[in-house]
């Protein structure tokens, strides 16, 4: 507010009244508060405006597979590389071009595409269950982010013949160890190494028409998609091995169809003895499931999804979703496995 104050005829002096607030009993300048209300809010935003360290708590307090020692160490990696280059950024902020910048860090590092997929993976995955929990409405910033030579100078894939398969047969059946066993599982069921090896014992079906092994969820190991879920029959020497595997546990009173890999990492213990043991064949442990697919190719009429419900691949469809007489039995499996039998 303003007044004019005449100090001689046609001249005036303009002077600003100072407007004052009273609280309390106790006067205060109008701009006084007003720049107190302003400086109090914006402090408020900024304390409720959640960041990428909340993402990352919300992602650890809510992933199943948190309590794993192996994934909380790889989230706390990806999260600390992350805010350790480009800050701990406020989600309102986040652009996809934080997410192309941080890739192009990493490959300058020398990392491999596949392995700047895995951190891109863990951190859109950190955002997406941050927005869903704070209400945020909109997609993720890091998603369908380009990575140059992704897929590129991987490891190829030997031929496999049913002729080397049977020379491994044949030397896994020679003094037999528990990782000797669990590849002969693998030889006849295309199983991940983790599969078998993190088993527990209840999960081997060997009092049934059909022996058959279970691959779920369970202390050790968490299944990635529905598919993976599954049972699995057991024939010919992959029910040999089970069966030895089944009477080691036993006499071992332990829960764990293979107790001395019964552990976190476990899996990745045992593929790299098998790996060892297997190297003067040009072999490696997950060569086992790309040979047992290629014979299920080889068949030429074995339906898609019937392959995929005794592999756990793709379509997301759990064993555990079926119900009655719908879907594939374990009769069915069987008859498949039993064509393409080693």
């Amino acid at each position: 507010m303003t007044y004019d104050i005449q100090l001689a005829p046609g001249t005036f002096l303009t002077k600003k009244l100072i407007s004052r607030v009273t609280i309390a009993g106790i006067d205060f300048d109008e701009k006084f508060l007003s720049e107190l209300v302003i400086k109090h809010l914006k402090e408020f935003k900024a304390k409720t405006r959640p960041k990428f360290s909340d993402a990352y708590s919300i992602y650890m307090a809510e992933n199943p597979s948190a309590k794993r020692r192996k994934f909380k160490l790889n989230a706390r990696q990806y999260f600390n590389e992350f805010t350790g280059q480009m800050g701990d950024l406020y989600l309102d902020e986040l652009r996809h071009i934080h997410i192309t910048q941080y890739r192009d860090y990493l490959l300058a590092r020398g990392l491999h595409p596949n392995s700047v997929r895995k951190h891109n993976n863990i951190l859109n995955a950190m955002i997406n269950m941050a927005f869903k929990h704070l209400d945020i409405d909109k997609l993720s910033p890091f998603r369908n982010l380009q990575i140059s030579g992704e897929g590129e100078n991987t490891r190829p894939i030997p031929k496999i013949t049913n002729e080397l398969m049977l020379d491994i047969k044949q030397y896994l059946l020679s003094r037999p160890t528990p990782a000797k066993l669990i590849g002969l599982i693998q030889l006849n069921t295309g199983l991940r190494i983790s599969e078998p090896a993190l088993a527990r014992l209840e999960d081997l079906v060997l009092d049934h028409d059909i022996p058959h092994i279970w691959v779920r969820k369970n202390a050790l190991s968490d299944r990635k998609t529905k598919a993976s879920i599954r049972a699995v029959p057991l024939l010919g020497v992959s029910l040999d091995a089970a069966k030895e595997l089944h009477r080691l546990a036993t006499l071992k009173n332990s829960k764990w169809l293979a107790p001395s890999y019964a552990k976190e990492y476990g899996g990745c213990s045992c593929s790299a003895i098998l790996n060892k043991n297997l190297k003067p064949f040009g072999f490696r442990s997950h060569l086992f499931r790309h040979a047992f697919i290629d014979r299920l190719k080889a068949c030429n009429d074995i339906p898609l999804p019937l392959a995929e419900s005794i592999t756990g691949h793709g379509r997301n469809v759990s064993d555990f979703a079926i119900y009655g007489s719908t879907g594939y039995t374990l009769e069915q499996k069987a008859q498949v496995i039993g064509k393409i039998l080693l």
